[in-house]
């Protein structure tokens, strides 16, 4: 893996979408899939191609180790909360970067949760993910998925050794079954919508957000 720079919110806005139309599927559970049930903000919900991709992405993981799916689909209210509490904490951290340089801010706040409307999560193509061991432990990445700064960024000088190999085992078998990482947080995946296609080099991708089909 190497340092990688956020793409411009422009420049991922610049993808095509021709819609395919697929429809959400649930997510279910295998040896090698487990689910963060008691997570208020899971909908367990993928497009169909998105959702097979996660079985390949089992596969691609060490024996023994499975594959935790934290968030996936998120409907308008589940974003609306999620970027509410984003700036609540932004606030609380850049108080005063909100009260003089408030663009600067909100361009802060939407590198890490995308406003209402404008989640990948919202297309149905993209899911928060991490990895258990063979004891059904986390493997330890260095963050939590509720921080942000230079720490979540998928490479980054801040983590051990041993963290970052662990953010690999994630990032090589979810980029070897189609899935495009957000290099700005290690747990965030995507397929077939803007973010995919950004990362990806693509001038089109194949899903919108789900409230338009």
């Amino acid at each position: 893996m190497q340092i990688t720079k956020g793409l411009p919110l422009e420049e991922i806005q610049k993808v095509k979408i021709v819609e395919n139309g697929e429809p959400l599927v649930e997510i279910r559970e295998t040896e090698r899939i487990s689910l963060l049930k008691e997570h208020r903000y899971l909908d367990a919900r993928l497009r169909k191609s998105a959702q097979e991709l996660l079985y390949a992405v089992a596969d691609n993981l060490p024996p023994g180790y499975k594959l935790l799916i934290v968030t996936a689909y998120r409907p308008i209210w589940m974003q609306k909360e999620l970027y509410a509490r984003r700036q609540k904490q932004l606030a609380r951290k850049h108080f005063f970067l909100m009260i003089f340089q408030y663009p600067k801010w909100r361009r802060l706040v939407n590198r890490y949760t995308s406003p209402p409307g404008g989640s990948s999560h919202q297309y149905g193509g993209a899911v928060d993910v991490t990895v258990l061991d063979e004891r059904g432990n986390r493997l330890d990445m260095g963050t939590a998925l509720t921080d942000f700064g230079v720490k979540v960024h998928t490479e980054n000088n801040l983590i051990t050794d041993e963290q970052r190999r662990n953010r690999k085992v994630l990032y090589d078998a979810m980029t070897k079954a189609g899935f495009a990482n957000y290099p700005l947080e290690w747990w965030h995946y995507s397929y077939g919508d803007r973010m995919w296609a950004a990362y990806s080099g693509k001038e089109e991708c194949f899903y919108g957000p789900v409230v338009h089909i």
